[in-house]
Protein backbone atom coordinates (compact mmCIF):
# COMPACT_ATOMS: atom_id res chain seq x y z
CA UNK A 1 0.00 0.00 0.00
CA UNK A 2 1.59 3.58 -0.87
CA UNK A 3 1.57 5.96 1.59
CA UNK A 4 -0.28 9.50 0.68
CA UNK A 5 2.44 12.58 -0.06
CA UNK A 6 0.75 15.65 -0.20
CA UNK A 7 0.43 17.30 -3.41
CA UNK A 8 3.06 20.43 -4.06
CA UNK A 9 1.81 23.63 -5.32
CA UNK A 10 0.51 23.90 -9.18
CA UNK A 11 -0.41 27.71 -9.39
CA UNK A 12 3.33 28.63 -10.35
CA UNK A 13 2.51 27.16 -13.79
CA UNK A 14 -0.82 27.89 -14.68
CA UNK A 15 -2.49 25.03 -16.03
CA UNK A 16 -0.71 23.75 -19.20
CA UNK A 17 3.59 22.93 -19.33
CA UNK A 18 4.48 24.80 -22.75
CA UNK A 19 8.14 25.50 -23.94
CA UNK A 20 9.61 28.28 -25.54
CA UNK A 21 8.16 26.76 -29.02
CA UNK A 22 4.71 26.17 -27.75
CA UNK A 23 4.84 22.38 -27.66
CA UNK A 24 2.70 21.84 -25.19
CA UNK A 25 3.93 18.40 -22.50
CA UNK A 26 1.54 15.99 -22.66
CA UNK A 27 2.95 13.40 -22.02
CA UNK A 28 5.63 12.12 -18.87
CA UNK A 29 8.03 8.85 -19.13
CA UNK A 30 9.06 7.87 -15.80
CA UNK A 31 11.97 5.51 -15.13
CA UNK A 32 11.50 3.26 -12.40
CA UNK A 33 14.77 1.84 -11.91
CA UNK A 34 18.25 1.51 -13.80
CA UNK A 35 18.72 -2.11 -13.07
CA UNK A 36 17.70 -4.29 -15.90
CA UNK A 37 17.07 -8.11 -16.63
CA UNK A 38 19.09 -7.97 -19.85
CA UNK A 39 21.71 -6.36 -21.88
CA UNK A 40 20.55 -5.68 -24.49
CA UNK A 41 24.11 -4.37 -26.69
CA UNK A 42 22.31 -0.87 -27.98
CA UNK A 43 21.16 0.15 -24.25
CA UNK A 44 23.65 -1.00 -22.01
CA UNK A 45 27.49 -0.94 -22.12
CA UNK A 46 28.56 -4.29 -22.22
CA UNK A 47 30.85 -3.34 -18.28
CA UNK A 48 27.54 -2.42 -17.34
CA UNK A 49 26.64 0.97 -15.44
CA UNK A 50 26.94 2.39 -11.93
CA UNK A 51 23.68 1.71 -10.32
CA UNK A 52 21.95 4.71 -8.42
CA UNK A 53 21.70 3.75 -4.58
CA UNK A 54 18.61 2.28 -3.32
CA UNK A 55 18.09 5.81 -0.54
CA UNK A 56 19.07 8.35 -4.12
CA UNK A 57 16.20 6.92 -5.72
CA UNK A 58 12.44 8.56 -6.00
CA UNK A 59 9.96 6.13 -3.90
CA UNK A 60 6.88 5.04 -5.01
CA UNK A 61 5.22 7.49 -3.25
CA UNK A 62 7.23 10.48 -4.52
CA UNK A 63 6.64 9.37 -8.23
CA UNK A 64 2.84 9.39 -7.86
CA UNK A 65 3.09 12.81 -5.73
CA UNK A 66 5.26 14.10 -8.94
CA UNK A 67 2.36 13.05 -11.54
CA UNK A 68 -0.24 14.27 -10.16
CA UNK A 69 1.32 17.55 -10.19
CA UNK A 70 2.08 16.73 -14.18
CA UNK A 71 -1.62 15.98 -14.17
CA UNK A 72 -2.93 19.15 -13.11
CA UNK A 73 -0.62 20.88 -15.58
CA UNK A 74 -2.42 18.84 -18.64
CA UNK A 75 -0.26 15.41 -18.56
CA UNK A 76 -2.42 13.08 -20.40
CA UNK A 77 -0.44 10.04 -20.39
CA UNK A 78 2.22 8.38 -17.72
CA UNK A 79 4.75 5.50 -19.48
CA UNK A 80 6.23 3.54 -16.57
CA UNK A 81 10.32 2.71 -18.08
CA UNK A 82 13.19 1.73 -17.07
CA UNK A 83 15.92 0.20 -16.95
CA UNK A 84 13.24 -2.40 -16.46
CA UNK A 85 10.29 -0.98 -14.90
CA UNK A 86 8.93 -4.71 -13.75
CA UNK A 87 11.81 -5.56 -11.43
CA UNK A 88 10.97 -2.60 -9.49
CA UNK A 89 9.30 -3.60 -6.13
CA UNK A 90 5.35 -2.28 -5.83
CA UNK A 91 4.87 -1.72 -9.47
CA UNK A 92 0.91 -2.85 -9.21
CA UNK A 93 0.76 -0.63 -6.26
CA UNK A 94 2.13 1.93 -8.10
CA UNK A 95 -0.23 1.64 -11.18
CA UNK A 96 -3.54 1.98 -9.45
CA UNK A 97 -2.02 4.65 -7.58
CA UNK A 98 -1.58 6.64 -10.59
CA UNK A 99 -4.34 5.39 -12.45
CA UNK A 100 -6.60 7.12 -10.13
CA UNK A 101 -5.08 10.65 -10.73
CA UNK A 102 -7.64 13.20 -12.22
CA UNK A 103 -6.57 14.66 -14.93
CA UNK A 104 -7.17 18.28 -15.92
CA UNK A 105 -10.15 18.48 -18.16
CA UNK A 106 -11.60 15.11 -16.86
CA UNK A 107 -10.77 11.52 -16.67
CA UNK A 108 -8.12 9.97 -14.90
CA UNK A 109 -4.02 9.53 -16.10
CA UNK A 110 -3.62 6.85 -18.93
CA UNK A 111 -0.58 4.58 -17.11
CA UNK A 112 1.28 2.64 -20.20
CA UNK A 113 4.70 0.86 -19.79
CA UNK A 114 7.71 -0.46 -22.01
CA UNK A 115 8.95 -3.75 -20.63
CA UNK A 116 11.17 -6.41 -22.18
CA UNK A 117 8.70 -8.87 -21.70
CA UNK A 118 10.40 -10.67 -19.58
CA UNK A 119 8.39 -11.45 -16.44
CA UNK A 120 5.05 -9.99 -18.42
CA UNK A 121 3.68 -13.33 -18.34
CA UNK A 122 3.57 -13.37 -14.16
CA UNK A 123 2.03 -9.56 -14.38
CA UNK A 124 -0.36 -9.20 -17.17
CA UNK A 125 -3.58 -10.07 -15.00
CA UNK A 126 -2.20 -8.40 -12.07
CA UNK A 127 -1.17 -5.43 -14.43
CA UNK A 128 -4.28 -4.96 -15.99
CA UNK A 129 -6.25 -5.49 -12.79
CA UNK A 130 -4.65 -2.19 -11.17
CA UNK A 131 -5.59 -0.22 -14.72
CA UNK A 132 -2.67 -0.50 -16.65
CA UNK A 133 -3.59 0.71 -20.19
CA UNK A 134 -1.32 -1.23 -22.36
CA UNK A 135 2.39 -2.21 -22.94
CA UNK A 136 5.36 -1.82 -25.49
CA UNK A 137 7.12 -5.12 -25.43
CA UNK A 138 10.91 -5.02 -26.79
CA UNK A 139 11.71 -7.95 -29.68
CA UNK A 140 14.05 -7.44 -31.54
CA UNK A 141 14.32 -11.04 -33.52
CA UNK A 142 11.88 -13.93 -34.11
CA UNK A 143 15.14 -16.09 -34.20
CA UNK A 144 15.97 -17.35 -30.72
CA UNK A 145 19.68 -17.47 -31.09
CA UNK A 146 19.21 -13.84 -32.51
CA UNK A 147 17.34 -12.62 -29.73
CA UNK A 148 19.79 -13.82 -27.22
CA UNK A 149 22.90 -12.30 -28.34
CA UNK A 150 21.31 -8.75 -28.77
CA UNK A 151 20.14 -9.20 -25.53
CA UNK A 152 22.81 -11.23 -23.83
CA UNK A 153 20.35 -13.29 -21.74
CA UNK A 154 16.96 -13.05 -23.09
CA UNK A 155 14.59 -16.28 -23.77
CA UNK A 156 12.81 -15.21 -26.84
CA UNK A 157 9.91 -18.02 -25.48
CA UNK A 158 9.04 -16.40 -22.82
CA UNK A 159 8.47 -13.09 -24.23
CA UNK A 160 6.34 -14.21 -26.92
CA UNK A 161 4.02 -15.61 -24.21
CA UNK A 162 4.67 -12.78 -21.89
CA UNK A 163 2.92 -10.41 -25.05
CA UNK A 164 0.24 -13.38 -25.60
CA UNK A 165 -0.73 -13.17 -21.39
CA UNK A 166 -1.29 -9.26 -22.31
CA UNK A 167 -3.49 -9.34 -24.41
CA UNK A 168 -5.69 -12.57 -22.96
CA UNK A 169 -6.35 -9.45 -20.14
CA UNK A 170 -7.24 -7.36 -22.75
CA UNK A 171 -4.06 -5.26 -22.39
CA UNK A 172 -3.17 -2.82 -25.85
CA UNK A 173 0.43 -4.39 -26.98
CA UNK A 174 3.11 -2.89 -29.35
CA UNK A 175 6.00 -4.63 -30.05
CA UNK A 176 9.06 -2.86 -30.69
CA UNK A 177 11.68 -3.68 -32.31
CA UNK A 178 15.24 -1.76 -33.36
CA UNK A 179 16.17 -2.17 -36.88
CA UNK A 180 19.48 -2.93 -37.33
CA UNK A 181 21.54 -3.13 -40.59
CA UNK A 182 23.13 -6.82 -41.16
CA UNK A 183 21.55 -7.85 -38.05
CA UNK A 184 17.58 -8.28 -38.16
CA UNK A 185 16.78 -6.02 -41.76
CA UNK A 186 16.13 -9.17 -43.34
CA UNK A 187 13.32 -10.01 -40.44
CA UNK A 188 11.09 -6.78 -40.51
CA UNK A 189 8.30 -7.88 -42.50
CA UNK A 190 8.19 -11.28 -40.38
CA UNK A 191 8.37 -9.56 -37.23
CA UNK A 192 5.42 -6.92 -38.57
CA UNK A 193 3.42 -10.19 -39.62
CA UNK A 194 4.27 -11.80 -36.16
CA UNK A 195 2.88 -9.06 -34.06
CA UNK A 196 -0.27 -8.77 -36.12
CA UNK A 197 -1.16 -12.54 -35.75
CA UNK A 198 -0.93 -11.71 -31.91
CA UNK A 199 -3.06 -9.09 -32.08
CA UNK A 200 -0.24 -6.14 -31.50
CA UNK A 201 0.58 -2.80 -33.65
CA UNK A 202 4.64 -3.30 -34.52
CA UNK A 203 7.02 -0.46 -34.74
CA UNK A 204 10.56 -0.01 -35.57
CA UNK A 205 12.94 2.41 -34.05
CA UNK A 206 16.13 3.84 -35.85
CA UNK A 207 19.42 3.12 -33.90
CA UNK A 208 20.29 6.57 -31.85
CA UNK A 209 24.03 7.10 -30.60
CA UNK A 210 23.52 7.12 -26.48
CA UNK A 211 26.29 6.63 -24.05
CA UNK A 212 28.43 8.69 -25.69
CA UNK A 213 28.14 7.04 -29.39
CA UNK A 214 29.74 4.16 -27.87
CA UNK A 215 27.26 1.77 -28.49
CA UNK A 216 26.51 3.33 -32.09
CA UNK A 217 27.93 1.57 -35.57
CA UNK A 218 27.61 4.15 -38.11
CA UNK A 219 26.55 1.46 -40.65
CA UNK A 220 24.30 -0.57 -38.39
CA UNK A 221 22.05 2.66 -38.77
CA UNK A 222 18.80 1.62 -40.90
CA UNK A 223 17.14 4.79 -41.91
CA UNK A 224 13.24 5.04 -41.80
CA UNK A 225 12.90 5.21 -45.65
CA UNK A 226 14.73 1.71 -45.66
CA UNK A 227 12.29 0.72 -43.13
CA UNK A 228 9.59 1.31 -44.69
CA UNK A 229 11.08 -0.49 -47.98
CA UNK A 230 12.37 -3.41 -46.67
CA UNK A 231 8.72 -3.72 -44.90
CA UNK A 232 7.36 -3.27 -48.31
CA UNK A 233 8.67 -5.89 -50.36
CA UNK A 234 8.71 -8.55 -47.84
CA UNK A 235 4.94 -7.95 -47.46
CA UNK A 236 4.50 -7.87 -51.59
CA UNK A 237 2.47 -4.41 -51.13
CA UNK A 238 2.54 -0.93 -50.55
CA UNK A 239 3.41 1.42 -47.76
CA UNK A 240 1.12 4.08 -47.70
CA UNK A 241 0.45 7.40 -45.74
CA UNK A 242 -3.10 9.22 -45.20
CA UNK A 243 -1.46 12.62 -45.42
CA UNK A 244 1.08 12.04 -47.37
CA UNK A 245 3.67 12.13 -44.18
CA UNK A 246 2.60 9.78 -41.68
CA UNK A 247 0.12 10.08 -39.09
CA UNK A 248 1.52 10.60 -35.53
CA UNK A 249 0.11 9.34 -32.08
CA UNK A 250 0.47 11.11 -28.65
CA UNK A 251 4.01 9.20 -29.05
CA UNK A 252 7.13 9.99 -31.43
CA UNK A 253 6.55 7.11 -33.50
CA UNK A 254 4.77 7.72 -37.24
CA UNK A 255 1.80 5.47 -38.46
CA UNK A 256 1.54 3.91 -41.65
CA UNK A 257 -0.11 1.13 -43.40
CA UNK A 258 0.03 -1.53 -46.19
CA UNK A 259 -1.86 -0.76 -49.14
CA UNK A 260 -2.38 -4.21 -51.03
CA UNK A 261 -1.91 -8.23 -50.45
CA UNK A 262 -2.94 -10.13 -47.55
CA UNK A 263 -2.19 -7.36 -44.77
CA UNK A 264 -4.01 -4.60 -46.78
CA UNK A 265 -5.03 -1.95 -44.30
CA UNK A 266 -2.52 -3.26 -41.29
CA UNK A 267 -0.42 -0.45 -39.28
CA UNK A 268 3.00 -0.36 -37.70
CA UNK A 269 5.35 2.73 -36.72
CA UNK A 270 8.53 3.93 -37.14
CA UNK A 271 10.80 6.23 -34.52
CA UNK A 272 13.07 7.78 -36.73
CA UNK A 273 14.73 10.04 -34.16
CA UNK A 274 17.96 10.28 -36.92
CA UNK A 275 16.69 10.68 -40.50
CA UNK A 276 13.41 11.98 -39.56
CA UNK A 277 13.39 13.88 -36.18
CA UNK A 278 10.12 14.43 -35.13
CA UNK A 279 11.67 17.41 -32.41
CA UNK A 280 9.12 19.87 -33.52
CA UNK A 281 6.23 18.12 -32.60
CA UNK A 282 7.35 16.81 -29.04
CA UNK A 283 5.66 16.12 -25.81
CA UNK A 284 7.57 14.88 -23.96
CA UNK A 285 9.40 15.31 -20.51
CA UNK A 286 11.77 12.13 -19.04
CA UNK A 287 11.88 11.32 -15.52
CA UNK A 288 14.84 9.08 -14.06
CA UNK A 289 14.20 6.77 -11.16
CA UNK A 290 16.70 9.12 -9.22
CA UNK A 291 14.12 12.46 -9.86
CA UNK A 292 16.20 14.12 -12.84
CA UNK A 293 13.62 15.68 -15.56
CA UNK A 294 15.05 15.62 -18.69
CA UNK A 295 13.80 17.49 -21.91
CA UNK A 296 15.28 16.08 -24.33
CA UNK A 297 16.09 12.29 -24.37
CA UNK A 298 19.37 13.23 -26.68
CA UNK A 299 20.62 15.76 -23.95
CA UNK A 300 21.97 15.40 -20.42
CA UNK A 301 20.67 18.28 -18.91
CA UNK A 302 18.40 17.69 -16.26
CA UNK A 303 16.50 19.46 -12.99
CA UNK A 304 16.43 17.64 -9.77
CA UNK A 305 12.84 17.61 -8.68
CA UNK A 306 13.76 15.10 -5.81
CA UNK A 307 15.59 17.25 -4.32
CA UNK A 308 12.61 19.91 -4.49
CA UNK A 309 9.87 17.43 -3.82
CA UNK A 310 12.06 16.77 -0.54
CA UNK A 311 12.92 20.39 0.05
CA UNK A 312 9.57 20.72 1.62
CA UNK A 313 9.04 23.70 -0.19
CA UNK A 314 5.48 24.22 -1.58
CA UNK A 315 6.25 25.87 -5.12
CA UNK A 316 9.98 24.02 -5.20
CA UNK A 317 8.42 21.30 -7.49
CA UNK A 318 7.03 24.08 -9.76
CA UNK A 319 9.81 25.97 -10.12
CA UNK A 320 12.27 22.94 -10.74
CA UNK A 321 10.07 22.12 -13.67
CA UNK A 322 9.48 25.34 -14.98
CA UNK A 323 13.49 25.66 -15.27
CA UNK A 324 13.36 22.14 -17.02
CA UNK A 325 10.99 23.30 -19.56
CA UNK A 326 12.33 26.93 -20.07
CA UNK A 327 15.88 25.13 -21.28
CA UNK A 328 13.90 22.91 -23.85
CA UNK A 329 15.82 23.23 -26.78
CA UNK A 330 14.48 23.11 -30.66
CA UNK A 331 16.01 19.77 -31.08
CA UNK A 332 18.88 17.44 -30.67
CA UNK A 333 22.04 16.85 -31.81
CA UNK A 334 22.09 13.42 -32.92
CA UNK A 335 24.23 13.21 -35.95
CA UNK A 336 24.77 10.41 -38.73
CA UNK A 337 28.26 9.17 -37.38
CA UNK A 338 27.56 8.35 -34.05
CA UNK A 339 28.36 12.07 -32.56
CA UNK A 340 26.48 14.64 -30.61
CA UNK A 341 24.49 11.90 -28.50
CA UNK A 342 24.25 12.41 -24.70
CA UNK A 343 26.86 10.32 -22.52
CA UNK A 344 24.08 8.84 -20.07
CA UNK A 345 23.27 5.26 -21.84
CA UNK A 346 19.69 4.24 -22.74
CA UNK A 347 19.28 2.04 -19.17
CA UNK A 348 19.26 4.92 -17.39
CA UNK A 349 16.62 6.87 -18.51
CA UNK A 350 14.08 4.50 -20.33
CA UNK A 351 14.12 5.52 -23.95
Amino acid sequence: MLVQIRSPREEPLGEALVDRQARQVRYLRVSLTDRCNYRCTYCMPEEGIEHRARGELLSLEEIVAICRAFAAWGVERVRLTGGEPTVRRGLVDLVRALRAIPREGGGHLEVMMTTNGELLGELAGPLADAGLGGVTVSVDSLDPARFRRITRRGELARVLAGIDAARARGLRVKLNTVAIAGFNDDELASIARHAWSRGATPRFIELMPMAGGRLFVPGELLPAAAIRAAIAEGLGAKVVADDGAGVRGLGPATYWRIAGGPEDGRRFGVIAAMTENFCASCNRLRLSASGQLHACLARDEAGDLRAALRSGRPDALAVAVRAVLGRKEDGHRFQLDGSGGPRKAMVTIGG
